[in-house]
């Protein structure tokens, strides 16, 4: 299989060799509000637990670079999984880190850096490469039987990312990259002339798919990577494999209702020309605020948070940050939590008298990393 897959015993061994928690500088004890992976001050990787004033409340050491964190509904557990072409996937204790499950993964599979609970909390499903057969999988995962594998679905298309729950009846949200990858040629893109994206909803027992979006021709080249949900709206976001120098939309909105796609084609969010040029065409992480009314994204390229509201497409303000990729849900209407690669926390206020954002920093952080969530 190569070095690029790390073997379960050497995952374990890469966990016996970093430092004990004990071993970090001293967190506050305060509940984590949000939970995200991190490259470390006192090094490594990690996941960590980030409190209401954006300090680190647990720091839980990880064997690489982890990538997407999900917490479990109705739960204490936060499942985290490695970077495409990574292998490990652990659940931590979401107020504590504490290691409670690995999760064992097939010699023929590597994740994609994403998950998602089912709604009653049981199943944990993951973005896989099942990549000696040039297909996408999700892996399921039994979460009270302590997270043994249980078996696996079709994601419905070539390089799944993000997998998100719908919130109307539990089926899965899935953007299929549509990039074809193999583990023996580490990170390199196999078929970009001929990617092909899609977003697809597919039924929890995988017996339904529906390509819900799939772009004209002219636009293939535009791989949909992350996905964020609120009621019946549904926002997808998108990273160019064309020229850095073409504008083209980074943003799709699309409503449904029950297990159908309403309306037309889906709206496509256009940055002012000055941002959607710095942008590279690439956007890192997208979120709604909990009205669902305002949606953010993080552009790390560009080194800029953008929001628009969901109403009209209108553009609403943008939020200066190097490296910025990591956006979340906040607590208040217009409200999101924002984070970047030099280890900062912003709490970010948005609406149609523009944006504002409050500033903090985690000291047991040297870097965080591209995604985060709110915790439970």
């Amino acid at each position: 299989m190569g070095d690029a897959l790390l073997s379960r015993r050497g995952v374990l061994a890469a966990l016996a060799s970093l430092p004990a928690l004990g071993a970090f500088p001293a967190v506050a004890a305060a509940r984590p509000v949000v939970v995200t992976t991190a490259k470390l001050a006192a090094g490594g990787f990690g996941i960590v637990g980030i409190d209401a004033d954006g300090q680190a409340s647990f720091v839980e050491p990880l064997p690489d670079r982890g990538h997407g964190v999900v917490p479990r509904p109705g739960g204490d557990d936060v499942a985290v999984v490695a970077r495409r072409p990574g292998r490990f996937g652990y659940v931590v204790a979401g107020h504590t880190g504490a290691v409670r499950a690995e999760l064992d993964l097939p010699d023929t599979r590597h994740y994609y850096g994403h998950a998602a609970y089912s709604a009653d909390g049981r199943l944990l499903y993951t973005t896989e490469n099942a990549f000696d057969e040039d297909r996408g999988v999700l892996g399921v995962w039994d979460a009270a039987a302590g997270y043994a594998r249980v078996g696996e679905i079709d994601s419905a298309g070539i390089g799944p990312h993000e997998v998100r729950r719908a919130a109307d009846d539990g089926s899965l949200w899935v953007a299929n990259g549509g990039i074809l990858t193999h583990p023996d040629s580490g990170r390199i893109k196999l078929n970009l002339p001929t990617m092909q994206p899609t977003l697809a909803r597919v039924a929890p027992d995988g017996t339904a798919a529906e390509r819900v979006l799939v772009l004209p021709e002219e636009l293939h080249k535009l791989s949909m990577r992350h996905v964020a949900t609120h009621r019946e709206s549904v926002a997808v976001a998108m990273q160019y494999e064309g020229p850095e120098s073409d504008i083209v939309p980074l943003i799709a909105l699309t409503t449904t209702q029950g297990t159908t796609t309403q309306g037309t084609a889906p709206r496509l969010l256009d940055l002012p020309e000055i941002l959607a040029l710095r942008s590279r065409q690439y956007t890192g992480d997208v979120a709604f605020d909990p009205s669902g009314s305002v949606v953010g994204a993080g552009l790390p390229r560009g080194g800029f948070f953008a929001f628009w509201a969901v109403e009209d497409g209108r553009f609403l303000g943008s939020v200066e940050a190097p490296d910025g990729c990591a956006i979340a849900t906040g607590r208040e209407a217009g409200g999101f939590v924002i984070s970047t690669g030099i280890a900062r926390i912003g709490h970010v206020s948005a609406g149609p008298n523009g944006v504002a954002v409050r500033w903090t920093r985690a000291p047991e952080v040297a870097a965080f990393d591209n995604h985060l969530m709110a915790a439970s």
